[in-house]
């Protein structure tokens, strides 16, 4: 039988295992929700940048499969979010709750556009996440993986309104 997963973005001070977004569109925004509106925008600067607050997921196994599950990856189709923008990535063994002190400090200088199929970025080493772990999870089970964060950069060229859409996506082997 094959694995059942779920994509889980996580908000607040405890967030659990997350919210399944799986196949959802995510938007980057100054507020740590996934609610889909204009709300909440990140502002286009006269000069320098302007940064939305962090998005933190996760790869979670709703159903184990009849083996194991190993060599986790993430990759975006490479697509652009439109000129101005872009979307930065970065991989943490630690959880950090999206805040206003993103606004002004990238989470990292990856753009995603970069991890690509052909050479994804390895986010698990060792177990999955399942979703009958307690959380905080626990060291050596599922505190293998690191969490995928996301946070747009846009720039003084950006142009007013939603930028274009982007595909991220997990793969992994059962064994």
């Amino acid at each position: 039988m094959a694995a059942v997963t779920e994509v889980r973005v996580h908000h607040g001070a405890a967030p659990g295992l997350g919210v399944d977004v799986t196949a959802q569109t995510l938007r980057l925004k100054r507020s740590d929700d996934d609610v889909q509106d204009a709300a909440f925008p990140v502002p286009i600067p006269a000069a320098c940048l302007e940064y939305s607050w962090r998005k933190s997921l996760r790869l979670i196994v709703v159903s184990a499969p009849d083996n194991e599950i190993g060599n986790l990856r993430f990759y975006s189709d490479g697509g652009s979010v439109g000129t101005g923008r872009r979307v930065l990535f970065n991989r943490d063994p630690a959880y950090t709750q999206a805040s206003a002190a993103d606004e002004g400090t990238p989470i990292g200088a990856t753009d995603v556009s970069t991890i690509v199929q052909a050479s994804p970025e390895v986010i698990e080493p060792g177990v999955l996440c399942d979703s009958g772990d307690a959380y905080p999870l626990a060291e050596g089970a599922a505190g293998q993986q690191d969490y995928v964060e996301l946070q747009l950069e846009v720039g003084p060229t950006a142009t007013v309104g939603a930028g274009s859409a982007m595909t991220l996506r997990y793969r992994y082997n059962e064994t």
